[in-house]
């Protein structure tokens, strides 16, 4: 796939001041409770897809992410998503019209846990290798998401499996997801809780053809 070429290339590109250390064949980790900002950027066009703050319980599959005030190119309401992966669906929430809606999750895979069946290529060094202040260590991983037919090219710290940045690509989208400000808690689990006025709502039915997933659901905004 060109696109996936050329986001592969891109983040070869981006390290080329790290250094390679020898990999071990490490095996597939998880990542821990998160809270941090991530930020989405279209490669085709170099257009700011979203950037805000989220929350991750790695435990039960929930994430929440509230799109930033600051992002200024948004002329509609800011994303507000709750995504609950093990029941399988997402709600998208508007808080300043209080309204909500509720819809399918086709995929489990998302850029802020190692998917499935991730396949290790390398360990890297970001920085130097001699200073141990001034390097972080790495792990490239590669695979593919069956249900999307997407391909992903992510980058974990080694010890606590932390997220870095993750390329995306399909046919129709080029992604890159970078995952900054990282604390490894949630310090405010009622993040996950729905308000009120989404309790009830009925599943929604998308569009004949249309599967949702994380991705395109950033794709889409």
């Amino acid at each position: 796939m060109q696109a996936f070429a050329v986001a592969a290339l891109s983040i070869w590109l981006c390290l080329g001041a790290t250094t390679l250390a020898e990999s071990h064949g490490p095996q597939h980790c998880t990542s821990p409770n998160m809270t941090g900002v991530l930020t989405v950027l279209a490669l085709t066009g170099g257009e700011i897809k979203a950037t805000g703050h989220y929350s991750y319980d790695s435990t039960d599959k929930k994430i929440r992410f509230t799109e930033s005030e600051m992002h200024l190119n948004k002329t509609e309401h800011l994303e507000d998503y709750l995504m609950l992966f093990e029941e399988g669906v997402f709600y998208d929430i508007d808080m300043k019209n209080q309204s909500c809606k509720k819809m399918s999750l086709h995929s489990h895979a998302h850029a802020l846990e190692l998917p499935t069946g991730a396949a290790h290529q390398v360990e890297l060094f970001l920085g130097s290798d001699t200073v141990q202040e001034e390097n972080i260590k790495v792990n490239i991983w590669t695979g593919s998401v069956p249900e999307t037919k997407g391909q992903y090219f992510l980058s974990t710290t080694v010890g606590e499996c932390l997220p870095l940045s993750t390329f995306y690509s399909t046919d129709s989208m080029t992604l890159l997801f970078s995952n900054s400000e990282v604390v490894t808690e949630v310090k405010a689990p009622e993040v996950f809780n729905l308000p009120s006025f989404c309790e009830g709502v009925e599943l929604e039915e998308a569009p004949e053809g249309q599967k949702n997933d994380f991705f395109s659901l950033f794709n889409s905004v």
